[in-house]
């Protein structure tokens, strides 16, 4: 049974934000409005310091403890179209303070202004900068910004970049055709969401481009070589088949998925940490998730430059 804070907050939502909208403008209007609001207190974790930046000329916010051992690239939600980084404050460093890392929040190009492809470039950018980074990378993100994280890993791989250590992916956004089952079935159950909401978001991101695409669908690219993934979805929102989607096809493809789902939770709701008890449970989730790919992919560094030295002796 959910709690009572999130029996509380589901209803809040649903009144505060889901609508059926059809016109563009305000539809447009209507999800920045409540995307931008500051739906939450801008808290950071003791120990966790903010930086303004830019990465790759992609500007941002670093949320860095003293002295970090690993890097996160975070990609935020909004449909595409909203969202504003200080909403993620209290989760963000809550990893940061855990994960003792540095944490970039990319404030990436929005639609309408900059349709498809300007978020993924932009997204796909900065993994391109951070990638080279000497400390273990971890790519997050929720929402659109789940797609983003996918859509990024699929471009690394196709471009011969280095994988990151991991990757999370909390309630994307995977299907732009508007093809699978819960978009339709959850409609009413969603307390955050409507299919009307979702399909004129799309619209307003692709603006002609083709949704069939992977690099705007990635439930429908090729998931070989990729990272290890969590996804975490709720059972009763519009995205819920989109994390099932990309979790069959990961492991079909070999990647080790985890998939974390909970009845009764509002779409991402793992990071209203400051809000709900099942977000703070499964935060510590996907740190233990993120802590385990971390040193397992140390431990394989360590022994690189041994079994470099031993090829090249065989060789020689």
């Amino acid at each position: 049974m959910a709690s009572i804070p999130a029996m509380l907050i589901k209803p809040l939502f649903r009144l505060l934000m889901k609508r059926d909208i059809h016109q563009p403008e305000p539809l447009l209007r209507h999800m920045r409005r409540v995307m931008n609001a500051p739906l939450v207190p801008s808290i950071i974790a003791r120990g966790v310091s903010l930086q303004h930046a830019r990465v790759a000329d992609v500007p941002g916010q670093w949320l860095s403890t003293a002295d970090p051992q690993v890097t996160l690239l975070y990609l935020h939600g909004g449909a595409f179209v909203g969202g504003r980084l200080d909403s993620y404050h209290h989760f963000c460093s809550l990893l940061a303070k855990q994960l003792n890392a540095r944490i970039f929040l990319a404030d990436y190009r929005l639609a309408p202004e900059h349709p498809y492809p300007a978020a993924p470039d932009d997204a796909f950018a900065v993994y391109r900068a951070l990638i080279k980074d000497r400390l273990p990378l971890i790519v997050a993100g929720d929402s659109a910004g789940g797609n983003l994280t996918l859509v990024t890993l699929l471009r690394a791989r196709d471009h011969g970049l280095p994988m990151p250590a991991c990757a999370v992916a909390i309630s994307p956004g995977a299907d732009a055709t508007g093809e699978l089952m819960s978009r339709q079935a959850n409609n009413d159950s969603d307390p955050m969401l409507s299919r009307v909401m979702i399909d004129g978001a799309i619209q307003l991101y692709l603006q002609g481009a083709d949704p069939k695409d992977p690099d705007v669908s990635p439930c429908r690219g090729e998931f070989h070589g990729l990272p290890p993934l969590m996804l975490t979805v709720s059972e009763e929102e519009c995205l819920r088949d989109d994390a099932y989607v990309v979790a069959e096809r990961a492991r079909q493809a070999g990647v080790a998925v985890k998939l974390l789902s909970r009845p009764d939770m509002p779409h991402v709701w793992p990071i209203f940490t400051l809000l709900l008890p099942e977000a703070r449970h499964d935060t510590r989730r996907l740190l233990q998730f993120m802590k385990s790919h971390v040193q397992a992919g140390k431990a394989t560094a360590r022994h690189l430059p041994h079994a470099l030295s031993d090829a090249q002796e065989a060789a020689g």
